[in-house]
């Protein structure tokens, strides 16, 4: 697997190092894992747990320490259970941004669609489930916002916790519950920059330089992107509901007949 090349700004010869359009990497991944650590550590405090009959404990590492036990020992359950740090979120985020190398952009992304998938589904992050999800919605995201981008495949071999059969089905599962709405609008995408900053005491550990024409041109550029970005995640959202139902298909046809009352 070859990493594919970073994005740069080509408005000009100079790469312009932090724009909203060009984020600084570390100072959004530490942003971001602040607000992650902090929802979950409100969540835990609230008591919330999901159920296993939950469609959400389908992204619990749980699931997957009961259905592969001889996988996991004491050792390894202990570690996945444990809280994360906010260092142990920005590791876990930076390794998979270095290895996947996608677009500084998915990591405000992310962010979105995590944050719509708690306001859809009244998610609760646990020490068990925020991998998965951030797994889930960098996925998510770079296919939808990278021009090139890496398969599931890819990732599998990436953060090999799962199979890509299985984060197939995760992306499926983060969809559905997202109800395929992957749409991030310009405007949207600024606020959260903007707020994600806003943990930053000053522009030295979040620089971002005055606005100046080139980077006024690039923020055009950025909204340009944008619009190109709803209609690709409309494209998105078609062929994964066509997907999904395709997969409908093919399981109820080779179910045998049942009679109509079911227990499950």
């Amino acid at each position: 697997m070859q990493p594919k090349d970073r994005k740069a700004n080509t408005t000009s010869s100079m790469f312009i190092q932090t724009t909203i359009s060009n984020p600084n990497v570390k100072s959004i991944i530490q942003a971001v894992s602040t607000i992650l650590h902090s929802q979950m550590q409100e969540d835990q405090e609230n008591g919330k747990q999901i159920p296993k009959t939950s469609e959400l404990f389908f992204f619990s590492e749980e699931k997957y320490i009961e259905e592969k036990p001889e996988e996991f020992d004491e050792q390894r359950k202990a570690l996945l259970r444990d809280p994360p740090s906010v260092d142990n979120i920005y590791e876990f985020m930076k390794a998979l941004y270095d290895c996947a190398q996608f677009s500084p952009e998915c990591c405000i992304i992310c962010l979105v669609y995590i944050n719509r998938l708690i306001a859809f589904t009244n998610l609760t992050l646990n020490p068990t489930n925020w991998r998965p999800l951030l797994l889930s919605s960098l996925l998510v995201a770079q296919k939808v916002w990278d021009d090139k981008y890496l398969s599931n495949a890819d990732f599998a071999f990436i953060y090999p916790f799962f199979t890509t059969q299985e984060i197939n089905k995760l992306e499926a599962k983060f969809l559905e519950l997202l109800q395929y709405n992957v749409t991030v609008k310009g405007s949207l995408y600024a606020k959260y920059y903007y707020e994600l900053r806003a943990l930053f005491k000053g522009d030295s550990e979040f620089p971002l330089t005055v606005l100046d024409v080139e980077q006024v041109f690039s923020y055009k550029q950025f909204e340009q992107k944008s619009a190109h970005l709803e209609a690709r995640s409309q494209d998105v959202q078609n062929k994964e509901k066509e997907k999904a139902h395709k997969m409908s298909l093919t399981y109820n046809e080779k179910q045998p007949s049942r009679p109509a009352a079911i227990i499950n």
